[in-house]
């Protein structure tokens, strides 16, 4: 079977995406860069030092973020731009399919906050898909949601 690519969706698709993604993305921030640089900050006295390790940690976040995806032969390649593309063997493959807006919300973005299971720089909550191995999962919104799905199946019938 022939390789697939898949970048992921990094557009709201409505105005209730749009605040969703807002709201969640402020609340996150805040968490996970401003809290290190009010530390940061109250350690060194000095906001510059602040501000710099606030961007040293969201440019650690986008380097390792998922810039794509690709379906082939051996399973599922989680590409980023820095490390090696993570692979999920189809033989540890046990579902994939369609997560809720809900789900991937609280299971996703919210829970756990810090590893995330949802790890691209969308800001849609729409299409995405809950890719189970194992005892673990995460979340990927293709921007090609059909195809992806499609390309996904066949594999996963191939396998059987």
């Amino acid at each position: 079977m022939s390789e697939h690519t898949f970048p992921p969706r990094v557009a709201p698709r409505d105005m209730a995406d749009t605040l969703i993604a807002i709201v969640i993305g402020i609340g996150q921030s805040a968490i996970l860069f401003g809290l290190p640089a009010l530390l940061a900050w109250y350690a060194s006295g000095s906001t510059t030092i602040a501000w710099i390790f606030a961007g040293a940690l969201y440019l650690g976040f986008v380097l390792f973020c998922v810039t794509d995806i690709t379906v082939a032969g051996d399973g599922l390649r989680l590409k980023r731009m820095l490390g090696d593309p993570k692979l999920i063997a189809w033989k540890d493959v046990t579902e994939v399919t369609e997560a809720s807006r809900e789900e991937l919300i609280i299971h996703g973005w919210l829970w756990p906050l810090v590893l995330p299971r949802e790890m691209t720089p969308t800001a849609t909550s729409i299409a995405h898909f809950r890719i189970q191995f194992g005892k673990r999962w995460i979340y990927y919104p293709p921007k090609d949601a059909m195809g992806f799905q499609e390309a996904v199946r066949a594999h996963l019938q191939q396998r059987t």
